[in-house]
């Protein structure tokens, strides 16, 4: 049950049995081979035996009562989402930072070397977004945080805007949380933002603005930052909001905060889009970035990386201050990141998967990696735009395309997000193909305002090809069509 020498080589042929099972199952077409049951639910959430079952039955168990159920990321044919998880260094690193079980919470003992792993890949992503890269005197000024995802990096932006908005907060307590409001764009938000100022005692104080495009309207945004001068603790922008992959006008809003109350704290949501800042081509779009005062990215969203690992990086890394835990069981020594990490005791090594990706990868090869998905979402947007049997939403800003299939009738919304939410319904039972689908406010392809239900096609997966995605788009046809014949 417990590894030793004795058992080492018995050990190695079961580890070697699980890789085969993983890589097996990330190389499969199918997205997921069953629909799961509630009778297949029952089977699962069983009795624990009451004598222990040897590893070769569990692994045996776990093929036929589990795996058939997993969603495969990996799958050339799972569109939805970028989060591929297939980097063969990402993987090797996953495996090692689970073998040598380093506890970053504390350096000298519990991760001697591999505090400074991370540091460093905290610095190769400050770099790529334009803050300053840095060598660190201390863990002030390494000027960011690996986190568990992006839920918990923005949360721990609103703790930082709320400090800097009332220093001294975190141990008095929010008084009056009316004047902790955050500056949202309306429909197109995440609800990470709104969660984490609940979460850190700021009460659901959000302040929704007009967009145009599935950006701020800038005028809207200023009559807002001008009514509530004051009362603003934060505005968060979207470098690749989470519906459309819209980056937002960065540069502009900066500059129109600063100038009208620069005591306010800019994040920026790249939990995406930061990415664009790896491609030659691409990197403009966020231009602007640099001005937030923090940023949050998730690079197992985007750079093959396995769940889960999130970042938050702060341009003054001395802010860090305002929220350290103080505590015997941290160790009050220079690089201890448990002083600096809400929410967070012990920590896994998960920036060591990063660490390997980005080594591997090179700054050569993640321009590839960025800019060839996004030429992918090119491809399909264009295709799209010429068949009369499809609309698209939005335009293509990193890798995403919204769309609906319409058939013949282009103008009844209720019919279209009735056919649109069936498909997609079709598509998650057969599990042959996978799309996302979201509700978001109509620009105006359908009539303006009304909230409408596209398929989206998100990718990042190296292994996909436009083959890949004119057989989604036939498969989408071909649903489409039967669901409308049978109406």
């Amino acid at each position: 049950m417990v590894l030793n020498n004795k058992n080492k080589n018995s050990a190695k042929r079961l580890f070697s049995e699980a890789i085969d099972i993983g890589i097996g199952f990330k190389l499969q077409d199918a997205v997921s081979k069953k629909h799961i049951t509630d009778e297949d639910i029952e089977r699962i959430i069983c009795n624990l035996p009451h004598a222990g079952i040897s590893v070769k039955n569990i692994l045996r168990d776990f093929k036929k009562d589990i795996l058939p159920f997993c969603t495969n990321f990996s799958s050339r044919n799972f569109l939805g989402f970028p989060d591929a998880g297939n980097s063969i260094a990402a993987l090797e690193g996953g495996i090692l930072s689970d073998f040598l079980q380093q506890n970053l919470i504390n350096q000298s003992f519990c991760a001697p070397a591999a505090t400074f792993v991370e540091i460093a890949v905290l610095q190769w992503l400050r770099e790529i977004v334009g803050y300053k890269k840095q060598k660190p005197k201390d863990i002030w000024e390494v000027g960011g945080i690996i986190t568990p995802g992006g839920t918990v990096s923005n949360s721990v932006a609103m703790m930082l805007a709320r400090e800097n908005k009332e220093p001294g907060t975190l141990e008095r307590g929010v008084v009056d949380p009316k004047s902790y409001q955050v500056i949202v764009p309306k429909g197109i938000g995440h609800y990470s933002v709104k969660s984490g100022q609940m979460w850190i005692g700021c009460g659901n104080n959000l302040l929704e603005v007009e967009t145009n495009d599935f950006r701020y309207d800038l005028k809207k945004l200023k009559h807002t930052l001008l009514e509530n001068k004051g009362k603003i603790m934060a505005l968060v922008a979207y470098a690749g909001d989470s519906r459309t992959m819209t980056v937002d006008n960065l540069n502009a809003i900066a500059d129109l905060v600063h100038a009208i109350d620069p005591k306010i704290w800019l994040h920026a949501d790249a939990c995406h889009g930061f990415s664009l800042g790896f491609s030659q081509k691409l990197r403009y779009k966020i231009k602007g970035i640099e001005k937030f005062d923090s940023i949050s990215m998730d690079p197992h969203k985007v750079m093959l990386v396995p769940y889960t690992l999130s970042v938050l990086l702060v341009k003054n890394s001395e802010n860090m201050k305002k929220i350290t835990s103080m505590s015997d069981l941290i160790m009050q020594e220079q690089f201890a990141f448990g002083q600096i990490t809400p929410f967070l005791g012990s920590k896994p090594w998960s920036s060591l998967k990063l660490w390997f990706m980005m080594k591997n990868f090179g700054k050569k090869g993640l321009d590839e990696l960025i800019t060839k998905r996004h030429n992918l979402a090119v491809y399909l947007a264009d295709k799209l735009g010429k068949d009369s049997d499809f609309k698209v939403l939005n335009r293509v800003e990193i890798n995403s395309v919204a769309f609906f299939y319409t058939g013949v009738d282009k103008s009844q919304i209720d019919e279209i997000n009735y056919v649109n939410k069936e498909i997609h319904k079709k598509i998650l039972n057969e599990g042959k193909f996978h799309l996302h689908q979201f509700s978001i406010p109509d620009i105006g392809l359908f009539k303006k305002g009304d909230v409408v239900y596209p398929l989206r096609f998100m990718c990042g997966n190296p292994n996909v090809t436009t083959k890949n995605i004119d057989d989604m788009v036939e498969y989408i046809r071909s649903i489409g069509r039967k669901i409308k014949r049978r109406k």
